[in-house]
């Protein structure tokens, strides 16, 4: 009974202890409740704008009731750091004074025994570690200021919606405006997202705005959207009726300072203040809340103040004193806000006073006191009036302003009555009657009162006697007080947002994306602005809504945007306006209801009615670079409704986190096949990649006849492509090999950085290291092509816009038709009203949010791979583009390319398992399988120790807590005395030893456990990627962002190289025991890549042969070729997805030949019974081959690439080193077979080749070109260059009589290879060659248009070279062959340049995706969720680089329109050159023929 009562007490003990615990627990969080009211309610008082919201909400109180604890949210708008520093100490310490204070009462009232006592205490030391101490935050205040100085903005992004209909204010509407903005903030996070603000305009009582700053500093593995979403969505509560709701943002990546609240948009310089500022509508002054923010994506270098130029430094030390803020930022964007603060003075005389003295000049002398402030000699704000001061001279004028609106019946000079401030804001004369009447209240009454402006304005008026008696006599219009009183007038009746933004443009240098806002005229305007930065607006008239951003995708989010109004669906068509950032352009929205939207200055420019009539649009162009048109549409770009526009993904998904990598691999081969259909000729007039291709070759021909005529510079580009990182590695593959196919061609790959640097500014940085200069660099006319995914990155974005003034044949390799870059080459061809010329190749995958790049690598690759063959289908097709550009490159090589680029499709769905049509393949491939266990061992390698340390983490907190470490506890059981025995001082000494190596002892269980290697080190992964350069380093790239945001104890180093040149010399020193090397290998099976194979083995071998204690490096190849390297770990092998080129079929043919022989020798001649059942069953199995080829679409090109003809009964898998050995076996039989007659009965003798060989050899090829070239220059009669059927049939008989004329005429029809009429110097020593040798090959007949273009069709050949092998039978078979298999040397090469590398790429990528995944899955599931991360992001969130880099944007716009101009200049002096030359040479031919006659 008395345990029975003991129990019963320690429960109740125990259940009041609980109790009291809970209730301090929320008196605790209570209190903070109250503290941050108490803050906002005194910040209330005080004047200033605060939440609406409040703390005290259910949200709030239920979560103080179940989770205790509260969200505080802090929303004063100060940028007094050190109040808001002491704001939140205030709120935050208030928790542990208040429960320290509690346990006191509770522990003198009860005693500090009992269980009440006990729970006060355990929540006051609990108080005092999180609020105190700082253990944990349990106070999230979500918009606290910091002033952590950063540095200069880039990578920015601008986005924003205004919203046009009542229902948006709906519960609803407020959501869907809320994806909307989300989706908006997650594309434009492509520039860069480190962090990100909202400023909200919402109303503030009758005619007053207020605005709502959020700002958000992004963290490594958060979502910077959502959390932007999260802090709108507490602000976001408009009161029910508003008209409109604005809403402005801004992402931002910081480069040379951390990222930071202080340096994140919008910005705003000065804080917000009652002013006092008159109402157009009554005509009266009234107090106002004015607060100016700005979001900008640019750099802000330097402005123009009284005609002198100043830099960021001392353009912010002058607004400190001017606005008597201190510098809030020091980034350079605050500073335009703070610039804005002192242009926007519209409807109040104090801002206008401030605006006449910092901008005008009315002080008497050179060093004048703004001119010691600029200069920076002095600081001191009390140098400059303070805003009182100036609102009490501000009342002068207003009184003036009073009287004259106060007497209608006076009329200004000339003018109308002045009954309103309209009347005055548009009559010249009323301003000046005005002015003139301030200036004699100043001089004659109030002169003192001007004492604190008298250092800025000269108010002395010596040379008038002043007095009553004779003021209206006084003329002051040529006096300095007189000016000033004009311009301070002018400013209150124009400085308007947009005068201000114009203002400001017109004297600032640098590259700017700009919105400006005010809660002047939030209500009712919105400015933008692009030089040198984009911006676009996008109008939805039947949604109600309007988005705006730097990004043209992000605004397309309207397109996605859910509208449940059911009063605007016949508003009209969904349209986009690009600013016109290469010349500069601004442009503001209005929806209120005044006449007119901009002041005087400025309403000469059209009002564009938008959005059915609820808003108007006016623009001002900087430049003419657009040409101006009524019709604003005709500027416009159609959203809805139009093909060529892609609404933006949607990044939710149901059920699971979307895995977007994963998406974009199983895409790549749906991607690949739209692609190639999309150049086939049936699409010609419907494909926007064949109709830009027509205008290409145009421009190519163009080119090509210039250099027929021999008007090309020697050293002029003919080609040249540009682009950065990912694009510019796929340019310089491209350039590479076509080059390779046109020698004569000059066809160059250049950085677009390095071509800004070189032509974007007047003293070019030099590209050391390089060729290129302005002067080497000859651009006139060039074929451009800009290879851009994005089409918005800044280097090549600018070089868009450059390269026009040296060449209008600039074309685009982007994502879709609506690109920024797209959007400036349309422009070209608007301008001269050219609507048919297309200048866009695009993929179509669209914008692709994973920054690890794979199908848009693939998709561009394989754009440029069509590419090539229309080049070369356009230059095979006429004679004298072959001769110009050495063609060398062959129909049948564009046949063969394009079956094996056709075939690809299908091996590119066997590596990521997913079909051309999008849909997931019925069973995992078994190339899948073999790149996920790779990809598996690799994250069990990376995972090893974060395994590792939670055991040690495990067994650490188990063995301590029970005071029983593993070695003592076995040894207590086993009866071992634990006291102060020795035997027990050795167990201690083990234990610490276990404690010691714990971490590797379990990285060793875990190895043991998963039979991996034991003698890898045991520190962090580094990766070694080698392949040919385009794989390497975008496999690189795209396996480092897969692990940018990984947790370091599970993070990767990445390194990659060439193993055919550098890898070696450059990474065999970093060989450690378990670095992780994967090699791509060429397909060594094909002659001419079976040395590059040789060499990448070479390089395995190399680095895998690096050993330390008995271990070294796991390496692992990826190739067709199936045979695997003795010291690599493991080989995946591609299947082949193509027929056999001619030396593989030589190399069947060989082993089948020796097994022939072989089998002849042991069992006789085959009989003819089993030699015909054989070729029965190769009957047989060709026929289910051709009925299975119509039936299974997935295994068509498997099938249809076996060639039954042949076959060997064990295929030789041979290493590289054993086909190189074997193709120089053939190779040297065919070259001597010939002389193998002449060798020595005996056989014995070895062949060797001496010097005195070479030489000689080499001095009869060098003689026997030379007579080649003799006897063509001999047969040319006309000297041309070319011979005609006339001159090679009359020559050739001329130097063999006994030759007849049909023979001479079946000799030109072989030596006329391209049935052109005519034959070249090459075709000509080809011939003869052919001729020496007996080696000419018949080739089948080309088919060509009713134009002479090659019509190509891909090679259906059993193997390639078959057509040619059967039409030159009747020759030599071993000559055939040996010259044949040489001729497929460059189209082998093509092959694995432009098919063979991509599936080894898209390979990694799928290896590497699974293993990321591997890696993201495990954090995410063992901390159910707290430490998951994305793998399709980094930390910086930059997948477009959209700032200035390496010069700024105003500097390419400048430097664009000299080269422009100096282009124009040099043409017009060509032009009077050669008017001049021929009217002087008419002229002495007329002189000639007088003198004769």
């Amino acid at each position: 009974m008395n345990k029975a009562n003991f129990i019963r007490r320690d429960k109740q003990h125990s259940a009041v202890t609980m109790a009291a615990y809970y209730t301090f627990g929320i008196v605790h969080e209570l209190a903070h409740l109250l503290a941050a009211e108490s803050v906002n309610l005194m910040a209330a008082t005080q004047g200033e704008p605060v939440n609406q919201t409040g703390n005290i909400c259910w949200d709030n109180l239920f979560s103080i009731f179940i989770d205790r604890q509260v969200h505080i949210h802090i929303h004063i708008h100060t940028d007094d750091v050190d109040m808001t520093r002491h704001q939140e100490m205030f709120v935050r310490h208030t928790g542990w004074i208040v429960s320290l204070l509690l346990a006191y009462f509770v522990c003198r009232r009860f005693g500090t025994s009992s269980a009440i006592s006990m729970a006060a205490i355990i929540t006051a030391v609990e108080g005092l570690l999180t609020d105190l101490c700082g253990f944990g935050q349990l106070l999230p205040f979500g918009n606290s200021n910091t002033n952590t100085l950063s540095g200069t903005t880039f990578f920015c992004g601008n986005f924003g919606v205004l919203l046009l209909h009542h229902w948006w204010l709906t519960n609803k509407g407020k959501k869907s405006a809320l994806d909307c903005l989300e989706q908006m903030v997650s594309i434009t996070m492509m520039r860069g997202a480190q962090s990100g603000g909202v400023v909200t305009y919402v109303p503030n009582g009758k005619n007053n705005m207020k605005a709502i700053r959020t700002r958000v500093v992004n963290g490594k593995r958060t979502d910077l959207s959502k959390q932007v979403r999260s802090e709108v969505q507490k602000t976001f509560k408009p009161r029910p009726g508003t008209d409109a709701v604005l809403l402005a943002g801004h992402t931002r990546f910081a480069t040379s300072s951390k990222a930071s609240l202080s340096g994140t948009h919008p910005h705003r310089w000065s804080p917000g203040s009652w002013k006092r500022v008159y109402n157009w509508s009554t005509n009266r002054v009234e107090k106002t809340w004015v607060e100016n923010f700005i979001t900008h994506n640019g750099d802000f270098d330097f402005l123009a103040i009284r005609g002198q130029t100043y830099d960021l430094e001392a353009i912010q030390r002058w607004l400190s004193v001017t606005t008597g803020t201190p510098t809030p930022a020091v980034v350079d964007s605050c500073a335009v806000a703070g610039i804005l603060d002192l242009l926007r003075a519209k409807g109040c005389f104090a801002l206008s006073i401030r605006y006449a003295i910092c901008f005008g000049n009315f002080e008497k002398g050179t060093n004048s006191k703004m001119a010691q402030i600029l200069s920076g000699s002095t600081s001191d704000p009390n140098d400059f009036p303070i805003y009182s001061d100036l609102e009490k001279i501000g009342t002068i004028f207003e009184k003036v302003l009073d009287d004259l609106l106060a007497k209608p019946e006076l009329e200004a000079r000339g003018g109308k009555k002045c009954q309103s401030l309209a009347d005055i804001e548009d009559s010249v004369t009323a301003r000046t009657m005005l002015a003139g009447k301030i200036c004699r209240s100043i001089g004659t009454r109030s002169m003192s009162a001007m004492k604190p402006i008298a250092s800025f304005v000269d108010l002395l008026q010596t040379e008038y006697e002043v007095n009553d008696a004779d003021e209206e006599a006084l003329d002051y219009t040529s006096s300095r007080l007189f000016a000033f009183c004009m311009m301070t007038v002018n400013a209150f009746f124009d400085n308007d947002l947009f005068q201000s933004t114009k203002l400001f443009l017109e004297n600032a240098k640098g590259s700017f994306g700009l919105s400006t806002s005010s809660t002047l005229d939030a209500d009712h305007q919105i400015c933008f602005a692009a030089r040198g930065q984009t911006l676009s607006v996008s109008f939805y008239p039947s949604k109600g809504i309007v988005c705006f951003g730097s990004e043209q995708a992000a605004t397309k989010a309207g397109m996605n945007a859910i509208f449940g109004g059911s009063d605007m669906k016949e508003h009209g068509e969904w349209h986009r306006l690009d600013l016109d950032d290469l010349g500069g352009e601004i442009a503001v929205l209005d929806w209120g209801s005044s006449k007119s939207a901009v002041s005087k200055p400025n309403r000469h420019l059209e009002s564009h009615s938008m959005m059915g009539g609820k808003l108007r649009l006016v623009l001002h162009q900087e430049s003419k670079s657009l040409s101006t048109d009524g019709e604003i549409y005709h500027r416009m770009t159609q959203l809805s409704d139009n093909v060529l526009i892609k609404a933006p993904q949607s990044s939710k998904s149901g059920g699971s986190k979307p895995d977007l990598v994963l998406s974009d691999i199983e895409s790549i081969p749906g991607v690949i096949k739209n692609i190639q259909d999309s150049w086939h000729s049936s699409n010609a007039s419907i494909s926007m990649n064949r109709l830009t291709a027509h205008t290409f070759s145009s421009c190519l021909r163009e080119r090509l006849r210039e250099h027929v005529k021999g008007n090309v510079a020697p050293k002029a580009v003919d080609i040249l492509l540009t682009g950065c990182e990912v694009s510019l590695w796929l340019a310089e593959q491209f350039a590479a090999d076509l080059q390779k196919c046109f020698p004569k061609l000059n066809i160059e790959a250049i950085s677009s950085n390095k071509l800004l640097g070189l032509f974007g500014q007047d003293l070019s940085i030099p590209a050391t290291g390089f060729k290129y200069s302005a002067k080497t660099t000859n651009l006139n006319d060039s074929i451009v092509i800009i290879v851009s995914h994005s089409g918005g990155t800044f280097a090549p974005l600018a070089c868009s816009n450059l390269l026009q003034s040296a060449t209008q044949n600039i074309f685009v390799v982007t994502s879709e038709w609506d690109t920024q870059i797209g959007k400036q080459l349309r422009a070209m061809d608007a301008d001269d009203n050219d609507h048919a010329t297309c200048r866009i190749f695009s993929t179509e995958i669209g914008v692709r949010p994973a920054e690890p790049c794979s199908v848009s690598v693939a998709g561009t690759h394989q754009l440029l791979t069509s590419l090539l063959q229309y080049i070369s289908v356009v230059i095979l097709s006429d004679p004298t583009f072959l001769r110009v550009t050495g063609a060398v490159i062959t129909e049948q090589d564009i046949k063969i390319l394009e079956r094996c680029s056709h075939m690809n499709v299908e091996a590119l769905s066997e590596i990521t398992g997913s079909s051309s049509f999008g849909y997931a393949l019925d069973r995992k491939t078994k190339i899948q399988n073999h790149l996920h266990s790779a990809g598996d061992l690799w994250a069990e390698h990376i995972l090893e120790n974060a395994r590792a340390y939670i055991m040690s983490f495990v067994y650490v907190f188990v063995t301590v807590t029970a005071g029983y470490p593993l070695l003592s506890f076995v040894a207590g059981m086993a009866g071992l005395d634990m006291g102060n025995s020795p035997w027990a001082y050795a167990v201690r000494f083990l234990d610490a030893a276990l404690y010691f190596w714990l971490p590797q002892i379990n990285i060793i269980l875990i190895r043991l456990i998963q039979g991996r290697e034991l003698k890898h080190r045991m520190v962090g992964r580094t990766v070694v990627i080698g392949d040919i350069p385009w794989v390497a380093q975008s496999a690189e790239a795209f396996l480092s962002k897969i692990f940018a945001v990984s947790y370091s104890i599970a993070g990767v180093n990445v390194l990659s190289g060439n193993p055919c040149d550098h890898l070696v010399h450059r990474h065999t020193h970093r060989v450690v025991r378990g670095a992780l090397a994967i090699f791509g290998r060429p397909d060594g099976r094909l002659s001419a890549l079976s040395t590059a194979e040789a060499s990448v083995c070479l390089s395995v071998n190399q680095a895998s042969s690096i050993q330390s204690l008995g271990g070294t490096c796991e390496s692992i190849t990826i190739g067709h070729n199936p045979f695997k390297l003795d010291l690599s770990k493991n080989g995946i092998f591609l299947k082949r997805h193509r027929p056999l080129f001619l030396c593989e079929r030589l190399l069947i043919e060989s082993d089948a030949d020796q097994e022939k022989l072989a089998a002849s020798q042991r069992l006789g001649p085959i009989p003819e019974s089993t030699s015909k059942w054989r070729i029965s069953i190769v009957s047989e199995i060709k026929k289910v081959f051709l009925r299975r080829r119509h039936e299974d679409t997935v295994g068509r090109s498997i099938h249809s690439i076996l060639d039954c003809s042949i076959s060997v009964k064990r295929p030789h898998r041979r290493s590289a080193p054993a086909l190189l050995g074997a193709y120089l076996n053939i190779e040297e039989n065919e070259f001597f077979s010939a002389d193998s007659e002449d060798k020595s009965e005996d056989g014995n003798e070895e062949d060797k080749i001496t010097v005195a060989d070479v030489v000689a050899e080499e001095i009869s090829s060098h003689k026997w070109s030379s007579e080649v070239r003799r006897i063509f220059e001999t047969l040319d009669d006309n000297s041309d260059g070319i011979l005609s059927r006339a001159e090679f049939i009359r020559g050739s008989i001329k130097l063999n009589p006994k030759l007849s004329e049909e023979e001479a005429e079946l000799m030109f029809r072989e030596a006329d290879r391209d049935s052109s009429g005519n034959i070249s110097i090459d075709e000509f020593t080809q011939f003869i060659a052919g001729t020496e040798s007996g080696l000419t090959l018949k080739a089948p007949a080309s088919h060509r248009d009713h134009r002479g273009i090659i019509q190509v069709e891909m090679s259906n050949e059993k193997f390639f070279g078959e057509d040619i092998r059967r039409l030159n039978a009747a020759r030599d078979k071993k000559d055939v062959d040996f010259v044949l298999a040489r001729s497929q040397h460059l189209c082998q090469e093509l092959y694995e340049s432009r098919v063979a590398s991509l599936q080894r790429f898209v390979s990694m990528t799928v290896m590497f995706h699974h293993m990321g995944r591997r890696v993201e899955n495990f954090f995410s599931n063992i901390s159910f969720g707290l430490l998951g991360y994305r793998i399709d992001r980094t930390h910086s969130i930059m997948r477009i680089a959209t700032t200035a880099s390496p010069v700024s944007g105003s500097d390419v716009r400048h430097r664009m329109e000299h080269m422009r101009l100096v282009k124009k200049v040099k043409r017009s002096l060509d032009v009077i050159s050669s008017a001049w030359l021929r009217y002087r040479k008419q002229k002495n031919d007329l002189s000639t023929s007088i003198r004769q006659s």
